[in-house]
């Protein structure tokens, strides 16, 4: 998994990680996943292009969101809150179905 800069403590990215990696597993999912630490208040370009990079490759795209929001999503997407966990911080990005 690929990751940047956090806002929170070691041992919540380490739990939250492990949860991630067990969820990513029992989805079938074995490649690459990305992970975005995202603190509203510091917003950061390289976050945005991580993003699209994993949208591009059609790689699970994860966020925690460390802030009040969450980063905008691209055109055509959305972050589905991932309610199984039990912080209500992470959200998986998915396309947006059509009306």
């Amino acid at each position: 998994m690929n990751s940047s800069h956090t806002w929170i403590s070691m041992d919540e990215v380490q739990s939250i990680m492990e949860w991630l990696f067990a969820s990513l597993l029992n989805a079938g999912c074995y490649g690459t996943a990305h992970i975005i630490w995202y603190n509203d208040a510091a917003p950061n370009s390289k976050l945005e292009k991580a993003v699209k990079d994993g949208t591009r490759r059609d790689e699970p795209t994860l966020l925690y969101r460390c802030g009040s929001r969450v980063q905008p999503p691209p055109n055509g997407y959305y972050w589905r809150l991932m309610a199984e966990h039990p912080s209500n911080r992470i959200y998986q990005l998915e396309v947006k179905e059509e009306d």
